[in-house]
C-alpha cells in the first residue's frame, strides 16, 4: 500500500467535493491510501502577488506533511506549482532560516523531505494497474485540457512536456475512449485571468470549448480548470458554450472505465445519463 498527505486546495475542498470524491474512490483501487492532512491551510498562491510571506504559508503546509512522513498528492495546478516553487525557493540557506523561525514558534520545521505530486504525475506512474482495472471501453469522443501550471516551470515539474503535454491523453486513451485533437488544447483555460478580468477569463473559456465541441466530454485534473470550464459556463452566453458537452475530471472518467458506479464518483444524473445516451 502506498500512502500519501492529500493536499485538495481550498477551490476542491470548498465547491468540488466530486473531485475529491472521485480521486479518493479511484485510488483504492491502486491500493493507494490517502491521509488527510490536520490544519493545512491555503497553499499561498494569494498571497504571492503582493507579500514574500506565501513562502511561509507553503512551508507550513510542507512541514504538516513532512510531520506526518508523507509526501503529497495535489489536485489543483495552482497548489502544486505554488508548493514545488516554495520547496525549490527554500533550498536557500537563508530563506530556509528565516522561514523556519517563524514556523519554530508553532512547533514546526522544514526540512524539504515532503515531495510533491499532482494526479496526473501519480496516475502516469500507475498506467499499467490502471489498464488492468479498466473493464470497459468508453464509446465517447473526449478533449483533453491540461493542468499547465502542475507542469510549469519544467525545471520543477519534469514529468510532462510544459508546452504540448501527452500524459493525460495517454491516461485517457486506457479508457478506450477517442481522444480528440482542437486548436485549443494548450491554451489556457481562462480561470487565472478571470482573476484580473472576468470579462476576458470567460472569453478564454468560450473559445476553448468552442474549439472542443466535436467532443461529447471535455476532462479536466484542475479545480480551477473545473470551476471555469464547468461552472462558469451558464455565464459564457453562446450555444458553444452552454452546450451539452459533459465536463468530467480525470479520475471520474478513470472511474467510470473501471465499472464504479457514478454516485461513487461524483458523477451527477444528468451527466451519467447524457454519457450513456452519447456512448449508446
Amino acid at each position: 500500500m502506498q500512502r500519501m498527505a492529500l493536499f485538495p486546495g481550498c477551490l476542491v475542498l470548498q465547491r468540488m467535493p466530486q473531485y475529491e470524491k472521485a480521486t479518493k474512490r479511484v485510488l483504492t483501487e491502486l491500493d493507494v491510501h490517502l491521509e488527510n492532512i490536520p490544519h493545512a491551510a491555503c497553499c499561498g498562491a494569494p498571497l504571492e502577488s503582493f507579500t514574500d510571506r506565501w513562502l511561509h504559508l507553503a512551508a507550513y503546509n510542507l512541514a504538516l506533511a513532512e510531520r506526518l512522513g508523507r509526501d503529497i498528492l495535489t489536485l489543483c495546478g495552482n497548489c502544486t506549482n505554488t508548493l514545488l516553487r516554495a520547496k525549490a525557493a527554500l533550498d536557500e540557506p537563508s530563506l530556509r532560516s528565516e522561514v523556519n523561525e517563524t514556523l519554530d514558534e508553532i512547533g514546526l520545521r522544514f526540512e524539504g523531505r515532503t515531495t510533491v505530486k499532482h494526479l496526473v504525475e501519480l496516475f502516469t506512474g500507475h498506467v499499467e494497474d490502471l489498464r488492468e482495472k479498466v473493464t470497459g471501453e468508453l464509446s465517447v469522443r473526449v478533449a483533453v485540457t491540461h493542468p499547465c501550471q502542475a507542469l510549469r516551470p519544467h525545471e520543477i515539474s519534469s514529468f510532462d512536456d510544459p508546452l504540448e503535454p501527452r500524459a493525460m491523453r495517454r491516461i485517457v486513451e486506457l479508457t478506450g475512449a477517442e481522444v480528440v485533437d482542437y486548436d485549443a488544447e494548450f491554451d489556457c483555460c481562462g480561470s487565472t485571468l478571470y482573476l484580473a478580468d472576468e470579462g476576458l477569463g470567460l472569453e478564454a473559456g468560450r473559445r476553448k470549448l468552442a474549439s472542443a465541441a466535436q467532443a461529447d466530454v471535455l476532462v479536466d485534473a484542475c479545480g480551477n480548470c473545473q470551476l471555469l470550464l464547468e461552472r462558469f459556463r451558464p455565464g459564457m452566453g453562446t450555444s458553444a458554450a452552454t452546450g451539452r458537452m459533459v465536463v468530467l475530471t480525470l479520475p471520474q472518467v478513470l472511474g467510470l472505465a473501471m465499472g464504479i458506479d457514478p454516485g461513487e464518483l461524483g458523477v451527477g444524473p444528468a451527466s451519467a445519463r447524457e454519457l450513456s445516451r452519447r456512448s449508446s
